[in-house]
């Protein structure tokens, strides 16, 4: 049963998830914000799938991969009564489970199964501690330099709590809104970074980024045996972070928001919330996209909706799908075992009661003619011997005796057409056995056949992604080289330090000059990451 269900629940998981995929991917030239709607449409598909179960119509398909469980055994009984000694009943409904003292392996498919999903939840219920210790712990934010930012981006609606922590790594936020945004004594000390920082989480909260986030965890610990669940969590944190970026990007300048990220590379986000710093992989992407991508292009609401419709199509019929083991042959009705008599002196022992199925039963030996039965001995079917005394055979003896030798002689042909009967028995359960396994193989190895395909599908993909990723990040490479020789003219310098007064920043010559080496540095990173990519084997 567990085996099964463990079955039925990663072949769902493995379409939906797959599926969400698919599509994000081919929304990656979209804005950030329609692939975060798709891949929450995905973790909410996957949640939904018990409960779709359970309350829509039932499809049931039979498969001999749900059916490895070993059949019942019958128990044998043997009675203690002295009058049914050797006597062996069938008990019927009494199933034998197995070795004393060993637990089964759907035991242990199952405690297995009960502690990945402890670990992945446990882990993330760590998180949530720690960041309420945080907040806790951590003082109200009074400074001007932080709480005018936060004023004039929080818009309409309670603002959040804004809280600083020494133990907070990265800037951060999480909660039910209005939420709370972390920020700790380093992040504090730069109020020149309040503005990216706080469009960035608030960001974050505004689209309700750490509930989908929570419920995309909640999915991970459901179904953690799927890589496919993994890589959706990934790419669901990724997407939501590009999504903020664009939202933060709407009210302060690309370099200084690139500047901030670059400050903050060092730090990571812990379990259980959204921070500004992402996934440490994500980091140079983002840069590199913040950079180098022009405007976004408008949302489309109803190729959105077209897609999460097309996602939910798959999933409700898929979810009424049940995999069962197929129906067992009939087995014979055991007969019930009969009351013991009373036990009489001299009475013959009860027959046994034969154990089905069985051939049929052979035929019963003639029975003795009087001759015999009177002691007397019969030698070359000639002569008798009687009490000692040789004597020849009279003709009603000898009549006697060619009777019972025709008795014995069809009671031998009846045993060999009993045997023959009984060998036919055998070879036909043999073949029926054997036709039941060349079954069970055949459907192993479409099984079989049907992964090797999927895998290799999903090798090419991961190469077309890799190398769509080595071209992002070369070109953002490029794109940070020629800013470095850019910043290397005076005159572009003087520019930049004037757009970033009229914005309200203070951008020094000094610092500009600053990030050409640090730029280059992240362009020869970049490059060699993009590298790397491309010389992995897949």
């Amino acid at each position: 049963m567990i085996a099964s269900l463990l079955l039925e629940l990663l072949a769902k998981s493995v379409l939906v998830a797959g599926a969400g995929l698919i599509l994000a991917a081919l929304l990656s030239r979209r804005p950030a914000t329609d692939r975060v709607i798709v891949l929450r449409a995905v973790v909410g598909l996957l949640l939904a799938l018990p409960v779709m179960a359970l309350l829509g119509p039932d499809l049931t398909i039979s498969t001999p991969v749900a059916a490895a469980a070993p059949a019942p055994e019958t128990l044998l009984v043997v009675p203690s009564d002295p009058a049914w000694a050797g006597e062996v009943t069938p008990v019927a409904g009494v199933t034998l489970s197995g070795s004393v003292g060993y637990p089964s392996p759907v035991a242990l498919l199952g405690a297995a199964y009960a502690i990945g999903a402890l670990l992945v939840l446990g882990r993330f219920l760590l998180g949530l501690a720690t960041l309420w210790s945080w907040t806790v712990s951590g003082r109200q934010v009074r400074d001007p330099a932080w709480t005018e930012p936060l004023s004039r981006l929080k818009g309409s609606g309670r603002p959040p709590r804004l809280i600083a922590s020494p133990a907070a790594p990265a800037p951060l936020s999480w909660g039910l809104p209005p939420g709370v945004i972390l920020i700790g004594s380093r992040q504090l000390a730069q109020p020149q970074e309040a503005s990216a920082v706080l469009a960035h989480e608030l960001a974050h909260l505004r689209r309700g980024d750490w509930i989908f986030l929570t419920l995309s965890r909640v999915a991970l610990a459901l179904f953690w045996f799927n890589p496919l669940v993994w890589r959706l969590h990934a790419e669901l944190a990724a997407a939501t972070e590009d999504a903020a970026d664009a939202a933060a990007l709407r009210h302060v300048d690309r370099g200084a928001y690139a500047r901030t990220l670059l400050n903050l590379a060092s730090t990571l986000t812990p379990q259980g919330a959204t921070g500004m710093t992402g996934p440490a992989r994500s980091l140079k992407r983002r840069i590199a996209r913040i950079m180098t991508t022009p405007k976004s292009a408008p949302s489309r609401p109803l190729a959105l909706a077209a897609a999460v419709g097309a996602l939910i199509a798959i999933a409700t019929p898929l979810a009424a799908v049940q995999l069962a083991p197929p129906a067992p042959p009939t087995a014979p009705s055991v007969p019930a075992a009969p009351t013991p008599p009373t036990p009489i002196a001299g009475a013959p022992a009860a027959p046994s009661v034969p154990l089905p199925p069985a051939p049929p039963a052979p035929p019963a030996p003639p029975a003795l003619p009087a001759l015999f039965q009177s002691g007397h001995m019969v030698v070359d079917g000639e002569m008798v011997i009687v009490n000692g005394q040789r004597r020849p055979l009279t003709a009603e003896e000898r009549a006697e005796v060619d009777a019972a030798l025709a008795e014995a002689r069809r009671a031998t042909e009846e045993a060999r057409v009993h045997a023959r009967e009984a060998r036919a028995h055998a070879v036909e359960m043999a073949a029926q056995h054997r036709a039941e396994a060349r079954e069970i193989a055949a459907h192993a190895r479409a099984l079989a056949a049907d992964a090797r395909v999927q895998a290799a599908a999903a090798r090419a993909d991961a190469r077309v992604h890799l190398a769509g990723a080595a071209d992002q990040m070369d070109a953002g490479a490029r794109e940070m080289r020629r800013t470095a020789e850019q910043l290397r003219d005076p005159a572009f310098r003087a520019e930049q330090i004037r757009e970033n007064a009229e914005r309200g920043h203070t951008v020094t010559d000094e610092e500009l000059r600053a990030m050409i080496p640090r730029l280059l540095e992240q362009a020869d990173q970049m490059e060699a990451q993009a590298d790397e990519l491309r010389s992995r084997d897949l």
